[in-house]
């Protein structure tokens, strides 16, 4: 089970794991999440987010019968857009899926050096060059 290739293999993976910890899309992304869990205003917006999601939550299970329906969720609506409009937390998201584009090239490198069928999730449409739907989506592809 366990032979010298698959171990040539693994101290591969963390030679490319270093790689990618190095690159600069990782550093502003570790600068960006810091910056996060730093900023008062940011957490300050993120509890009242989650005090709001927990009582959408529960308003939810009633759907629109109960009376808190649409002020409930209009105020959780606006919430959520402050905090994702808020600067800080708009930078780490841009950093987030800049890291996430490199790894998931880094994905379809590796997968495609293997075969071109091996089929990759990947939440990047720029990165697929087939159509992978598996059906229920009516699609002519």
């Amino acid at each position: 089970m366990y032979n010298e290739q698959l171990f040539s293999v693994l101290d591969k993976a963390d030679e490319l794991n270093a790689y990618i910890l190095q690159s600069e899309s990782y550093e502003q992304y570790r600068a960006h999440q810091l910056a996060l869990k730093q900023n008062e205003e940011v957490e300050i917006l993120k509890k009242q987010l989650i005090k709001l999601k927990e009582r959408y939550d529960e308003v939810m299970r009633f759907g629109r019968y109960h009376p808190d329906y649409m002020e409930t969720l209009l105020e959780t609506r606006r919430a959520k857009k402050a905090y994702d409009l808020h600067p800080a937390v708009a930078e780490a998201k841009k950093s987030e899926m800049a890291l996430q584009s490199l790894l998931d090239e880094v994905l379809v490198i590796v997968s495609n050096a293997i075969s071109k069928e091996v089929k990759v999730e990947s939440g990047n449409p720029f990165f697929t060059t087939e159509h992978s739907c598996s059906g229920g989506c009516s699609c002519s592809a």
